[in-house]
């Protein structure tokens, strides 16, 4: 097993790593969007504010968590074809070794 080999393998690994933190993240990520959507703001308890303003801002919310979680999905579905290139690319180099 020459030297570069060697590098090249521990490389893989780290970037495996970093993957799997990314991976972690997005699902954290996931969950605290998910948890906003659905616990009511005490803030907008208030009897100050209009019900027509809470009404707004609630549709707002709903939009936005909407979006970011779209968005969580398509990032998800890039990194599991990342995933799967990485895979192919360290079966490519445990046959070489």
């Amino acid at each position: 097993m020459g030297s570069s080999q060697v590098h090249l393998t521990r490389d893989l690994h780290h970037i495996r790593a970093h993957h799997l933190h990314y991976a972690s993240l997005l699902q954290d990520m996931r969950k605290s969007i998910r948890f906003i959507q659905t616990t009511p703001n005490p803030a907008m308890d208030s009897v100050d504010i209009p019900p027509q303003v809470k009404l707004d801002s609630a549709k707002l919310l709903e939009k936005e968590c909407n979006y970011l979680l779209s968005e969580i999905e398509r990032l998800d579905m890039q990194l599991h074809l990342q995933d799967s290139r990485l895979k192919n690319v360290m079966n490519l180099v445990s046959g070489w070794l």
